[in-house]
C-alpha cells in the first residue's frame, strides 16, 4: 500500500496547477479521480506473496502516475501557447445555456427511445426490476439474480448492446432535456407530462438489474449541473442525489441484494463501497492472473470486442472465461482493468504509451472544452455523457466505451449543436447572491422567469443556468 503515497502526491500536486481551474467535473478530472479509488482498492487487493499480482499492482500504480505526469505537462504546455487560456469556471459560466423545445424530431426521437426500451424488454421476457419488485410486494421474493444474468447474457440473445444506447443513454437524456423545458416554464401540465418519460427512463435503467447505468446517468446529471452553472451549481442540483437515493435503496432491496445487511441503507452503503472499491479492482487482479499467462495479443483481443458491435457477434468472451475461474460458470462477465486490458493487447510498453495519450486528449479536452458563447441543453447533456463515460473508464478495452455511451452522447453533443437557435429560449434561472440587493430589499434565493434574452446579451454576454444579473 506504501506505493499509493507517492501516487496520491502526484495528484495533489496535478490538483493544485491544472484541476483546480476547470474543476474536477470534467473528462481529465474525473479520469483522476476514478484511477486513484481503482488503484487503491487494486493495492489492498493483491497478494504481495504472488509475484503476477505485485507486478500488476505496480503496473497500476505507473499507468495512473505516467497519466498524471503526461497531463500536467500538457496543461502547462497549453498554458504556455501564446493563444491558449484553460477553461476556467467561476461563480457563472462564460456562456449562455439555452433549453432546448420539445421540437417534432426531439419529441419523436423520445418516443422512438420510448419503443426500442419497452420493445427490447418484451423480447428478453420480463423486468428483473419489476419482477422483484413484485416479489417484495407479495412477500415472495424472487430469483433476480437469475433473471438479471438473463437480462444480457441469456440464451434468448436480443443484442443488449444495441438496446443500451436507447434504455441508457437516449431516453434518460431526452427527457432530462424536455423536464427541464417543462419545469421551466410556467403552469402544471407541463410538468405532468415531462414525468411520464422519466420515469420510463428510471425503469429501464434498472430494469435489468443492473444499477451501473443508473450510478452513471446520475453523475452525468451531476456534471451537466456544473457545466450549466459552474461553481455556483444551484442547490436545485440537490435534486440529483435526494431522488436518486431512494431509487438506489429500492433498487438494492428488490434486487434481493440486501442480505446479511441490519438494514436497505446499510446494504446500500456496503454496495457503493463494492462499487468503487473492490468490484471492478477483484476482477481485474482475476483477470491479470488469467491473462499474464496468456501471449500478449498485439491489439487482437480488442478487434475482437469491437466485432461485437456487428449483430449476431458476441466478440471477446474473455470477461467471461475470467468470470468462469472466479465462480465456476460462464454465465456472468468479469472484464480486466483498463490497464490489464492494456497489458494484455499490447505489453508492459503499451500500458505507459497508451496512458500517456490518454492523457494528452482527456487534458486537451479539458483544457479546451466548451469555448462557444452560447449552448444548448442537448449539447450540454451530451458532453457530459462523454465526460462521464471516459471520465469513469477504468475496465475493459474501447468496446466498454461504446457499451456505456460515448458514441451516443457524440450523436446528442453533435445534433444539439446543428439545432436553430429559435428552437431553444433562456430558461429561468436563479439570482445568485453577489448579484442581489443588500439591506431591507434584498430577498432570498428566487425563480426569475425569462423567455427570450435581451439582444446584448444573446451575443457573448448571455445569462448561464441559474445565474442572474
Amino acid at each position: 500500500m506504501w506505493l499509493f503515497v507517492p501516487l496520491l502526491l502526484l495528484a495533489v500536486l496535478h490538483y493544485g496547477v491544472a484541476v483546480r481551474t476547470y474543476g474536477v467535473l470534467t473528462p481529465d478530472g474525473l479520469f483522476v479521480v476514478f484511477q486513484l479509488l481503482m488503484a487503491f482498492g487494486t493495492l489492498h487487493l493483491v497478494d504481495p506473496g504472488s509475484s503476477t499480482e505485485s507486478f500488476y499492482g505496480q503496473l497500476v500504480v505507473g499507468a495512473v502516475a505516467t497519466y498524471l505526469v503526461v497531463s500536467l505537462l500538457t496543461f502547462l504546455c497549453l498554458r504556455t501557447g501564446r493563444r491558449s487560456a484553460p477553461r476556467r469556471v467561476g461563480d457563472r459560466t462564460p456562456y449562455t445555456v439555452r433549453l432546448i423545445r420539445p421540437t417534432p424530431t426531439v419529441v419523436s426521437v423520445a418516443v422512438v427511445s420510448i419503443l426500442a426500451t419497452v420493445t427490447y424488454f418484451v423480447a428478453v421476457g420480463h423486468s428483473a426490476f419489476v419482477v422483484g419488485l413484485n416479489g417484495l410486494i407479495n412477500g415472495q421474493p424472487e430469483d433476480v439474480r437469475t433473471l438479471r444474468l438473463e437480462s444480457y447474457a441469456g440464451e434468448n440473445y436480443v443484442y443488449p448492446g444495441y438496446a443500451n444506447q436507447f434504455r441508457n443513454i437516449l431516453l434518460p437524456s431526452l427527457a432530462v432535456v424536455l423536464a427541464l423545458w417543462f419545469f421551466s416554464r410556467p403552469g402544471p401540465l407541463g410538468r405532468l407530462f415531462a414525468l411520464l418519460p422519466l420515469g420510463l427512463a428510471v425503469l429501464g435503467l434498472v430494469g435489468t438489474g443492473q444499477r451501473g447505468a443508473f450510478f452513471l446517468f446520475l453523475l452525468t446529471l451531476v456534471v451537466y449541473s456544473f457545466l450549466a452553472a459552474g461553481r455556483a451549481m444551484s442547490r436545485w442540483v440537490l435534486l440529483v442525489p435526494l431522488l436518486g437515493t431512494p431509487v438506489v435503496v429500492l433498487a438494492t432491496q428488490v434486487l434481493g441484494r440486501s442480505a446479511g445487511a441490519e438494514n436497505a441503507l446499510a446494504a446500500t452503503g456496503s454496495e457503493l463501497y463494492r462499487r468503487f472499491l473492490e468490484d471492478n479492482q477483484l476482477t481485474g487482479v482475476a483477470a491479470f492472473n488469467y491473462t499474464s499467462q496468456l501471449p500478449v495479443r498485439n491489439g487482437g483481443e480488442w478487434l475482437r470486442s469491437l466485432s461485437g458491435v456487428l449483430p449476431g457477434d458476441r466478440g471477446s468472451t474473455l470477461a467471461n472465461e475470467v468470470f468462469a475461474t472466479l465462480y465456476g460458470s460462464a454465465a456472468g462477465t468479469a472484464p480486466p482493468s483498463l490497464w490489464g486490458s492494456v497489458h494484455h493487447n499490447f505489453g508492459t510498453v503499451g500500458v505507459f504509451v497508451v496512458a500517456a495519450v490518454l492523457a494528452f486528449i482527456l487534458q486537451a479536452m479539458s483544457f479546451h472544452g466548451l469555448r462557444r458563447r452560447s449552448y444548448n441543453s442537448l449539447e450540454l447533456i451530451g458532453y457530459a455523457g462523454m465526460t462521464v463515460v471516459l471520465g469513469t473508464w477504468v475496465a475493459g478495452g474501447p468496446d466498454t466505451l461504446l457499451n456505456t455511451g460515448l458514441v451516443a452522447y457524440f450523436a446528442l453533443w453533435y445534433w444539439g449543436g446543428r439545432i436553430r437557435q429559435t428552437d431553444t429560449a433562456v430558461p429561468f434561472h436563479v439570482q445568485p447572491a453577489s448579484t442581489r440587493a443588500v439591506g431591507p430589499a434584498a430577498q432570498p434565493n428566487r425563480l426569475v422567469g425569462r423567455h427570450r434574452p435581451s439582444p446584448a446579451r444573446s451575443v457573448g454576454h448571455g445569462v448561464p443556468l441559474t445565474a442572474g444579473r
